[in-house]
């Protein structure tokens, strides 16, 4: 059935709405992109400090197998530094920190690591935010690596720092180079 009244054309959005709208969407966008992307950081973070558990894992396995020794080796964890091909502790050919792509380091001995009794030291290369390593209570924002040391567990450091981090069970501590 017709109406009587003639029906005008319907009005649309003008110009200056679809650009509000469009505006608030983009502004939208860019705080989930944000968020994702510190999301990203934290899931990589936490890639990373499993990994060293796994390295210091499997470090104490080699070492109760070996009466209390822990390898002589000092560079990138390798199957190599645990005997080779087969052996019963560490069975990837080499694992890489998810922020930076590069392998892990180990050295024998304290490393950088505050206490002088430590048996081995594990860092990545660095490149993680600074922000994401709240939960390792960095001390700043110069913070972009995460280190495992046998005495202390995980700790936040600055990458290529030979001193510094947090220690989890007792504070903040600084050395100088």
């Amino acid at each position: 059935m017709r109406s009587i009244h003639p029906v005008k054309g319907s009005r649309g959005f003008s110009l200056v709405e679809l650009l509000v709208v469009v505006a608030i969407i983009a502004i939208l966008a860019m705080i989930l992109f944000v968020l994702f992307a510190h999301e990203r950081d934290n899931a990589n973070v936490a890639s990373c400090e499993q990994n060293e558990r796994s390295i210091a894992f499997a470090l104490d396995s080699y070492s109760i197998d070996h009466f209390g020794q822990y390898p002589n080796y000092q560079g990138d964890v390798t199957v190599a530094m645990f005997g080779g091909p087969g052996n019963p502790y560490f069975t990837t050919g080499s694992l890489v920190d998810p922020a930076s792509g590069l392998p892990y380091q180990y050295t024998s001995g304290p490393g950088s690591c505050q206490d002088p009794n430590t048996e081995y030291q594990i860092v990545d290369q660095g490149g993680h935010s600074s922000i994401s390593l709240l939960a390792l209570l960095a001390n700043d924002d110069a913070e972009d690596s995460i280190a495992f040391c046998s005495t202390r567990g995980l700790y936040a450091m600055q990458s290529g720092n030979q001193g510094g981090g947090t220690d989890q069970k007792h504070g903040p501590t600084r050395t100088s180079p």
